[in-house]
Formats: C-alpha cells, sequence, structure tokens
C-alpha cells in the first residue's frame, strides 16, 4: 500500500510539473489577464532600471507594447544572463526576452521569433589599453557575464594566457572595469557606448567586434500558437516603425540582420 501511494504521489507530482509547462495559446494568456515576461533590468539600455527605479529600456517597451496588444498586464519576471533559459523551461515566464541572442544551440532548449533586434559584441576598454586584435588580450583580465553570449564567444576564442572573470550580469562586469577590476570586458556596443557615455574621464571605446548578435524572443518548445502570435507582433511593430522608434529612442542600431 506505501509502495502504491508513493507511486501515486509521484505520477502527480509529473503531472503538476508539467501543467505548469505545457504549451501556452494566446487564450490562455488573455483568460489569466497577464503576460509573463523574463526581463533583465541590469543590461542597459535592453533592461534596466531608471532614476525613479521603474522598468525601462527596448526589451521593456517592447513587453509592453505586446501585454497592451494582447489587452493583459504586464508581469515582470527578473532574470539575468545566466538564469533566462532556465526560468523560461520551468514555466516561470511566459516569453523570455532579456537580450536574448539566438543561437542554435539555445535552439535546442527553446523556440526563438524572429529577430526584434541586433547588435554587435566585442571588447570595450579604456583608451589607453591597446587592444587591435583577439591576440592582444593575452596576459589581460577580462570580464565577461556568466552564461551569456559573451561568455560563449570570448570562450572559444580568448588566448590561453587571458584571465576571463565572470560576473553575474553587465552592470557588474562594467563596474569592474570603472573600477580598475578588470582591463576590459566584453559588452555589446550599446552598452559600450552607453558606459563611454556616462563615465567620460574613463574614455572607454569600442575596441575590437567579435560577432553580430540577433536578438529574439524565446517561447518554450512546442508552444506553437504563442510563437505565430509574436512573429506577427514582431513583423507589424517592424513594419510601421514603431520598432524602429524604440531603436531610435534608446540609441540602438537599427537594421540589418533586424530585417
Amino acid at each position: 500500500m506505501k509502495r502504491w501511494t508513493i507511486t501515486i504521489l509521484a505520477a502527480l507530482c509529473l503531472c503538476i510539473g508539467s501543467s505548469l509547462v505545457q504549451a501556452q495559446t494566446i487564450d490562455d494568456i488573455i483568460k489569466r489577464g497577464s503576460l509573463r515576461v523574463g526581463l533583465d533590468l541590469a543590461d542597459a539600455p535592453y533592461g534596466y532600471l531608471d532614476n525613479s527605479m521603474q522598468p525601462d529600456g527596448l526589451d521593456f517597451a517592447v513587453a509592453t507594447l505586446a501585454a497592451k496588444t494582447l489587452g493583459v498586464k504586464l508581469e515582470i519576471v527578473q532574470v539575468n544572463a545566466a538564469s533566462r533559459i532556465p526560468t523560461l523551461v520551468n514555466g516561470q515566464a511566459d516569453i523570455m526576452m532579456g537580450a536574448l541572442a539566438i543561437l542554435a544551440t539555445r535552439a535546442m532548449q527553446v523556440w526563438f521569433t524572429i529577430p526584434y533586434s541586433s547588435g554587435p559584441t566585442g571588447i570595450i576598454a579604456p583608451a589607453s589599453t591597446k587592444i587591435a586584435a583577439v591576440g592582444d588580450l593575452a596576459n589581460l583580465k577580462v570580464g565577461v557575464v556568466r552564461g551569456s553570449t559573451q561568455d560563449v564567444i570570448i570562450t572559444a576564442v580568448a588566448p590561453p594566457s587571458a584571465r576571463l572573470i565572470r560576473f553575474d550580469d553587465d552592470a557588474s562586469s562594467i563596474s569592474a572595469l570603472i573600477s580598475g577590476q578588470v582591463d576590459c570586458t566584453v559588452a555589446g556596443v550599446a552598452v559600450g557606448r552607453a558606459t563611454a557615455a556616462k563615465n567620460p574621464d574613463k574614455h572607454i571605446e569600442f575596441k575590437i567586434a567579435l560577432r553580430q548578435n540577433p536578438l529574439g524572443i524565446g517561447v518554450r518548445r512546442g508552444n506553437t500558437d504563442l510563437l505565430q502570435w509574436l512573429n506577427t507582433f514582431i513583423f507589424n511593430i517592424k513594419y510601421n516603425g514603431e520598432l524602429e522608434a524604440m531603436h531610435v529612442k534608446y540609441n540602438l542600431p537599427y537594421g540589418l540582420p533586424v530585417f
């Protein structure tokens, strides 16, 4: 009897767990009345807290418009680079943004929409730090966000003598660069520009580009209905100019490979 009880309870737990991550439809989200979106609020200009400690950024703007279009409220699920995929797969968020680069390896875990933004990832450092090629990273301390696309890129190309120092988010990595804990850091061009603007005395430059990264919205595998709606939504805001206006507002490059 005890064995049967344990077996039944285990089966019930599996059923409950699987119900949390089952394929969702747009009707499910509308019925609930909220769209749960994973956002990284320490990754300006895609996601951050403004001077009033309110969410802002490109990803927040796109997510807000998506929720408004569906006629539901936006529910933010805060993530960092490393927690984005697990948070989505575990059913804690309906969709995942957080400047999520479209990668074939990630597509084995989640599905991606068509791109809504893009930008090169590269090395930023003070003007006095001479970096003209990847080989110049030899013997330097290089900051990078743990579990991010940047981490994958730099790990593959860094010279053996480069010391990769990993942080939980862009804010921590940038702080380490400004304070001199690292010689350079891996970041997107938009983050590099924002860092230079906020710290003019540090003379931060975008040194070399490592890769162009298209960004997509992630959904759990099997969520065909939700994926189709998001693709239509992105297409429409590209076509009517709203997406380009958002990029201009946040001083982000707009163009290929967005289309």
